[in-house]
């Protein structure tokens, strides 16, 4: 997570407009619209920034950023990008990990 001194701080940083910020952040207005944007900025969930509940850590704590964007822009994508990239997805780590059992796996 990050933290500033201020509202306006934090706007300033990631280039919002410091009013709306505000009144997001004093909970004047909602921010559900915007809290994709806030929760990739401060790092944090998004689940967590707009209810308090589980944890608020980024799920992709200490992941590249690679991965990170890999799996933010899936998120975005439409159902049946979605679909396909897990189709692949699993597919390439069932191959990975049958290699490395069999790697490990003594013959004897």
């Amino acid at each position: 997570m990050r933290n500033f001194a201020t509202a306006k701080d934090a706007a300033l940083r990631f280039g919002w407009n410091y009013n709306t910020y505000s009144q997001h952040e004093r909970g004047h207005s909602g921010i559900t619209r915007a809290a994709k944007d806030y929760a990739r900025a401060f790092k944090v969930s998004e689940a967590w920034l707009l209810t308090g509940e589980g944890s608020p850590e980024d799920a992709f704590a200490g992941q590249s950023e690679e991965l990170r964007e890999v799996f933010t822009r899936l998120a975005d994508a439409p159902p049946a990008v979605q679909a396909r990239v897990l189709s692949v997805a699993k597919a390439l780590l069932e191959d990975y990990e049958q290699s490395r059992n069999t790697a490990t796996t003594p013959t004897s």
